[in-house]
């Protein structure tokens, strides 16, 4: 990675129109807001503190404050395949209907405690992490089988590459002492290890997301702003 940049959003919730980059809206009402995640048009908002997820249209209106119909325990990371918006919460990774918000999956992942962030991984799987343990894996909703990928101190957010079928990762540290670091996983090999990126800085990383093959952009709670 040739540039990273870290810290935007910690403690509220701010959307930026896509349209005009230099206009933005500030949502109240959320309780707790956790991820956010775009899907066409809309924006889904999960409520850590609420226990929902809120859809939300592109100009920041409400459509339904509570958008699933069951009650979620501590919702935290978003991911959205086939038509379903997936959702990690505690110990479990649910899945709801984009359209009706039915409940149309669940999958108890086997000794999860703080399941936080969450992200697709080609066409049929989500890679989920769990903060607590540090574990990440894969899980394929299909026939909801789940492939152990490896650990990191404290992991928090993944995120995914298309193109070069790798995986990043980044975590807040053992016992979330804000030590965190930032890793790589080849998912076309079989081994459970992440490799440390060349040059990663510490931090209390917490969300990550790939800009383009050399960028990676990523919040970190301990610092203002790293470039």
């Amino acid at each position: 990675m040739k540039k990273i940049v870290s810290n935007l959003l910690a403690c509220f919730f701010i959307l930026f129109s896509t349209a005009q980059v230099q206009a933005q809206q500030v949502i109240d009402s959320l309780v707790g807001p956790e991820s956010v995640l775009k899907v066409g048009d809309k924006i889904f908002v999960s409520n850590m503190r609420g226990g929902f997820i809120s859809e939300l249209s592109a100009d920041g209106k409400f459509i339904r404050k509570h958008f699933q119909k069951t009650v979620l325990h501590s919702p935290r990371g978003l991911a959205a395949m086939n038509n379903t918006i997936y959702v990690t919460d505690t110990s479990r990774v649910v899945g709801f209907n984009v359209n009706s918000g039915e409940q149309i999956f669940e999958l108890p992942i086997p000794a999860a405690t703080f399941l936080n962030d969450l992200c697709t991984a080609g066409q049929n799987e989500l890679a989920v992490s769990d903060s607590r343990s540090g574990n990440i894996s894969l899980i394929n909703p299909s026939n909801k089988s789940i492939q152990f990928l490896g650990s990191i101190a404290g992991a928090n957010g993944v995120t995914y590459n298309d193109e070069t079928n790798q995986l990043f990762a980044c975590g807040v540290g053992l016992q979330m002492n804000g030590q965190g670091k930032l890793f790589v996983k080849d998912l076309t090999k079989t081994d459970t290890l992440f490799t440390e990126l060349q040059n990663s800085p510490i931090g209390f990383f917490d969300g990550i997301e790939l800009m383009d093959d050399d960028h990676l952009i990523v919040d970190d709670w301990s610092h203002n702003e790293r470039i």
